[in-house]
């Protein structure tokens, strides 16, 4: 049975880049893209927004990653209460 691997193409530049950087801070010791391909609906659909319409959300660009992996890490659980994804 053949695998055919999963290229990614981010509509917006540099949201590959902010993924990665989000998880570099977290740090080492576990790979990402399982959660990242798991939440990547949600990741896009928000970075597709306008920035007026992430803030009737409650929510400003720098907030995506945080508030879609929010239930990840610890340290988010004390972050304002968001809507739900």
């Amino acid at each position: 049975m053949s695998i055919e691997p999963l290229h990614l193409h981010f509509a917006r530049p540099g949201l590959r880049h902010r993924i990665d950087l989000f998880f570099a801070e977290k740090g080492q010791g576990f790979n990402p893209m399982p959660m990242v391909r798991s939440r990547l609906v949600s990741i896009l659909r928000l970075d597709a927004m306008s920035d007026a319409e992430l803030a009737s959300l409650g929510l400003t660009r720098d907030d995506i990653l945080p508030f879609v992996f929010e239930d990840c890490f610890g340290d988010l659980a004390a972050s304002k209460q968001r809507p739900t994804a």
